[in-house]
């Protein structure tokens, strides 16, 4: 394995060929109980591991079999494989794969054993139990009566499933690009998806109550959540705050938003922040550029500006900022 291919290699934890310093990283960083490779000859491991406002995000390969013990944890852990096999065993019945076809799951409160066969690199994402909670409240539209619980062995929703797996991968590459630091309105709206995404891929007691048509609420919250996002713009929009504003639960409001405009509440934020970003470039400001009024609009790719710019307004922002700057 080449180092500059790690995920979050600006996030580092440990990269050793030493078994004791690996273990002593998994114990002090990860909370790991128990340590054991198949051959320390063999043995490289490496970690990188990043703390977010609610989830963490990191990284672990290792060269060697490994297996290793995590207590129960107030968090669940999610498993995305990229290359090689591992298991998750949650009791003496279950085990749970984890390969590049296969995410891997061990819900909050659940100690599990984890055993890494040699060449295994993986993703891997800690959701806070209290934002799964708050996010859970959110969609239904009020709290929930009872504890959420997962079922870890119970076929995941495919297409959720895929969509976790390419907003994990994706949250990884824009955190460890060197380009620029991704705009913190971003990163909270991608981990508020990457929360969401993940109840609605992962099976649990309330599943089926997600998955029921959801009812409708009066076009007036429509308008109220655009004027919502229109006037906090320059911000993270979080869906709990949408769910409030207009008082009804967030599936409600994507229904009436579907329904009544055609496109999501975050469709209606990101063509807010574009109209914004083409406001600016025509003002044609020669103390800045094209990519510092994309980040300055929450845009974290330029690339993806550029593109989504271009559909919504049929030219480049380099265009429109050139042509504000000859209009001076």
């Amino acid at each position: 394995m080449d180092e500059i291919d790690y995920p979050l290699n600006r996030s580092p934890v440990v990269r050793t060929r030493n078994p004791e310093e690996m273990r002593d990283a998994l114990r002090t960083v990860y909370g790991a109980t128990g340590f054991s490779v198949a051959n320390s000859i063999d043995f490289e491991g490496v970690a990188n591991y990043l703390v977010l406002p609610h989830t963490g995000l990191g990284f672990c390969g290792y060269a060697a079999k490994t297996i290793v013990d995590f207590p129960e944890g107030d968090f669940a852990r999610l498993q995305v494989g990229l290359k090689g096999k591992a298991g998750v065993i949650l009791d003496t019945a279950t085990t749970v794969p984890v390969d590049e076809q296969h995410l891997g799951i061990t819900p909050p409160g659940q100690p599990s054993t984890i055993i890494f066969e040699a060449g295994f690199e993986q993703l891997i994402l800690r959701i806070k139990t209290a934002a799964l909670d708050r996010a859970l409240a959110t969609l239904l539209g009020a709290p929930p009566r009872g504890t959420l619980l997962f079922n870890p062995t119970a076929p995941p929703n495919q297409p959720a499933a895929h969509l976790l797996r390419q907003l994990t991968m994706f949250l990884a590459d824009q955190l460890n690009s060197t380009a620029a630091q991704l705009p913190k309105p971003a990163l909270i709206e991608l981990e508020q998806a990457l929360i969401m995404t993940f109840l609605s891929a992962q099976r649990h007691n309330y599943t089926e109550l997600l998955e029921s048509p959801a009812t409708e609420p009066a076009p007036l919250a429509v308008r109220l959540a655009e004027e919502y996002i229109e006037a906090n713009w320059a911000r993270a929009v979080l869906v709990e705050e949408l769910a409030a504003k207009t008082n009804t639960s967030i599936r409600s409001l994507y229904a009436a938003f579907k329904k009544n405009r055609g496109y999501s509440p975050m469709q209606f934020a990101k063509s807010v922040r574009l109209r914004r970003a083409r406001q600016m470039l025509l003002e044609g400001n020669p103390r800045t550029s094209v990519s510092q009024i994309a980040f300055k609009c929450g845009f974290a790719n330029l690339g993806h500006f550029a593109n989504d710019f271009r559909k919504m307004f049929g030219e480049l922002p380099s265009e429109v900022f050139a042509r504000g700057r000859r209009l001076k």
